[in-house]
């Protein structure tokens, strides 16, 4: 009995096990195992439709799910999002996968010289969550002037900073502390912080003015869950960034707090070891109400018209096209690429370009898939010799992944975002950023094939790459507010073929000058005595097209092979800043390239808003991620206050042709009712792996 409980339990046989049990989970989450409220076959007509779970999407389906008589769908292109991507150093991984739009630029004529085909990748998350699902979760809101800009030169009314601030604060409504910052940038010492100009106890300190980093004093708001988690940076390279910082003399705080430009350690998106997008703080709670429905793996084609009014939408599930009809709104919160290919392919955008496709016009709108922005970065690697970066050998250990599996914590539990910068060169305005990227070793396949960069242009840019234990990290360095637009293009009729994306990088002079200041910026950091004292040099990368006769001083940074230098390596390698928005920007009624009025609501027709980046006019001072959450709970706000009166919005119909059109529309529909998605417990799932187990063990 003995030798036959030993052979059933041998080694190779656990071994299979464990590896059945494993793919049967793995395969049953992924194909069988759904979440409360997603249906695969919706109801015919909603009070609102969400295009779009991305990053916006899940803000304001939740948000509108809040009202008990709202009755919400949210569609989105994606499946739901994957146990990996809870893992916040796993971003990588899902890039180029299902889960990633996985778009290619046109070629570029300026820049992307190491790229195959001068094509930069461009990944967009097609999943729930969107790109933020698989991003790398660095939290900023910008500066104030960013927004305020917004107010002033685009007629964006009531989007200035003060407004936006309150809508922060309910995002992130923990934060009691915006009046104790004054109070500590008072009282620091000079050697620990730079101090405002001014007297601070007097009423002129709160006010913004010439050399003041201060923000003005917010009403804070409680909670004792709030939506959107941050984990702060606390690593030995987060402390000689900042110590570096304070050699330039530059500020040391909270960009989302207390200054408007210095450097921070890092803020990201990430509580308890886990990535915290907007699916995981506003949507998953709220998918267990009844008047919540969530769609998935449906790509939306088109919005449904009666007249200039949006009634619907049209869209394709494996291939079969279906419509879902809106009583209030649709809502387009598609992102910064497919919120602008909807509109066109709805009639809405240039109407040369729509006819040219036989697309009924609806609205002429000129600025539809125009005024593209994206920040480009330059990776520029640095070598460390103090063990204190992460590596592949440290990453690829049974301890690394136990403390992770079990705490919680460790190197897998970050994103290795350790330091956030921004800093003004002629304005007292924050002009270039920089990112402290912890990684000395990549896996070079990997990396070079997510970003589309030619695998011999990768090993010259990132030194080392082979040596699996190599110490170093990677600055990113970029300009905040780059002037070369770029534009999103139709190329076909068909709703599933993506569109002509064109940033345009560099076609600006102002871009190259501002690229070379962040080149420097990076420079000048390195060689401060905190990171000359961990032996951090930089690698300057010895490409044949970036030659420069007779060599070149490294430590002479003003002479004109220099800058000839530096705009040869933007040119060269440059990468995205994953940061596409502007496509449907907000501006007045008489902008001619103005997509959205300040309500987020397009002109020229009605029941339509754009919530997501497109409708940001220009890019803001940092990563956008969490100005857009921002920007999609003021919306949240703006629809509730439209439709507050419940009675009116009883009232609405899809059709008003005739007392009976309603009726005739929704009885030549299919069946009736939602159909929920298949959904497993936990007890069936466990049953279903006990039975395999023995099934396994049998001899």
């Amino acid at each position: 009995m003995d030798e036959t409980l030993q052979a059933g339990w041998s080694l190779p046989r656990l071994i299979s096990i464990a590896v059945i049990l494993g793919a049967t989970a793995v395969f049953w989450q992924t194909y069988m195992g759904t979440s409360p409220g997603i249906v695969y076959k919706p109801d015919h007509v909603y009070d609102f439709i969400v295009v779009g779970g991305g990053t916006a999407g899940s803000v304001v389906a939740a948000r509108l799910s809040e009202v008990e008589h709202f009755k919400v769908l949210l569609i989105e292109a994606g499946p739901e999002e994957p146990w990996l991507s809870y893992i916040p150093l796993a971003a990588p991984l899902l890039q180029r996968s299902r889960f990633d739009w996985a778009y290619l630029t046109a070629p570029q004529q300026r820049t992307m010289m190491a790229m195959n085909g001068r094509q930069s990748a461009w990944p967009r998350g097609r999943v729930l969550g969107g790109s933020g699902t698989i991003n790398y979760n660095i939290h900023m809101y910008g500066s104030p002037q960013d927004f305020d800009s917004w107010e002033k030169d685009f007629g964006a009314t009531g989007w200035g900073f003060s407004e936006m601030k309150k809508f922060a604060n309910m995002a992130e409504c923990w934060r009691l502390r915006p009046k104790l910052f004054k109070q500590e940038m008072c009282t620091a010492d000079s050697t620990d912080q730079q101090k405002p100009s001014g007297d601070c106890d007097s009423p002129e300190s709160d006010s913004r003015g010439e050399g003041k980093h201060i923000r003005q004093r917010q009403d804070a708001v409680q909670c004792y869950d709030p939506p959107l988690r941050i984990t702060k940076a606390n690593s030995t390279l987060s402390y000689v960034f900042l110590e570096a910082g304070k050699e330039l003399g530059l500020p040391v705080g909270s960009l989302n707090d207390d200054i408007d430009y210095g450097l921070m350690a890092a803020e990201t998106n990430v509580y308890r070891g886990n990535r915290w997008s907007s699916v995981k703080g506003y949507l998953r709670p709220a998918m267990g109400r009844p008047n919540l429905h969530v769609l998935l793996n449906a790509h939306t084609s088109k919005v449904i018209w009666e007249g200039k009014r949006a009634v619907g939408v049209e869209y394709l599930m494996y291939d079969v096209p279906h419509t879902v009809y809106a009583r209030a709104e649709v809502i387009l919160s598609a992102g910064a690429i497919s919120t602008p290919s909807i509109l066109m392919h709805s009639g809405i955008g240039n109407p040369e370009i729509l006819n040219y496709f036989d697309i009924p016009v609806v609205k002429s709108l000129r600025g539809v898939g125009a005024n593209l922005q994206d920040h480009l970065n330059i990776p520029l690697y640095v070598d460390i010799k103090a063990p204190i970066s992460i590596t592949q050998n440290k990453l690829q250990t049974i301890p690394t992944f136990w403390n992770y599996l079990v705490h919680g914590k460790g190197d897998l539990a970050g994103a290795a975002i350790e330091g956030v910068g921004n800093m003004p060169i002629k304005k007292n305005l924050p002009e270039v950023g920089i990112i402290l990227f912890n990684l000395g070793s990549v896996d070079k396949q990997l990396y070079s094939g997510i970003s589309n960069m030619k695998l011999d242009y990768f090993e010259t840019q990132f030194p080392h790459m082979d040596n699996k234990s190599s110490e170093g990290f990677i600055f990113l360095t970029s300009c905040l507010h780059p002037k070369s637009r770029g534009f999103v293009r139709l190329v076909s009729s068909d709703p599933k073929h993506p569109p002509s994306i064109d940033p345009n990088y560099l076609d600006h002079p102002y871009d190259v000058n501002c690229m070379r200041d962040a080149f420097k910026f990076a420079m000048r950091l390195v060689r401060t005595k905190a990171f000359k004292g961990i032996g951090a040099s930089m690698h300057l990368p010895k490409y044949n097209e970036c030659t420069i006769k007779g060599g070149m001083d490294e430590d002479d940074d003003t002479i004109s092979l220099y800058n000839e230098y530096v705009s040869c390596i933007v040119r060269m390698a440059a990468i995205t800043g994953y940061h596409p928005l502007g496509t449907a920007r907000i501006g007045r009624r008489d902008d001619l390239m103005a997509v959205v009025d300040p309500e987020l609501n397009v002109h020229g027709v009605s029941r339509l808003r754009v919530a997501d980046a497109s409708a940001m006019p220009t890019q803001i001072s940092g990563t956008p991620n969490s100005a857009i959450i921002v920007l999609a709970e003021k919306a949240a706000h703006m629809i509730k206050e439209t439709w507050n009166d419940k009675e009116l919005l009883s009232q609405q119909r899809i059709c008003t042709t005739s007392d009976t059109c309603e009726e005739e529309i929704l009885g030549s529909l299919p069946g009736s009712a939602a159909t929920p998605s298949r959904q497993v417990n936990l007890g069936v799932t466990l049953t279903l792996l006990v039975l395999i187990l023995t099934a396994s063990c049998k001899v």
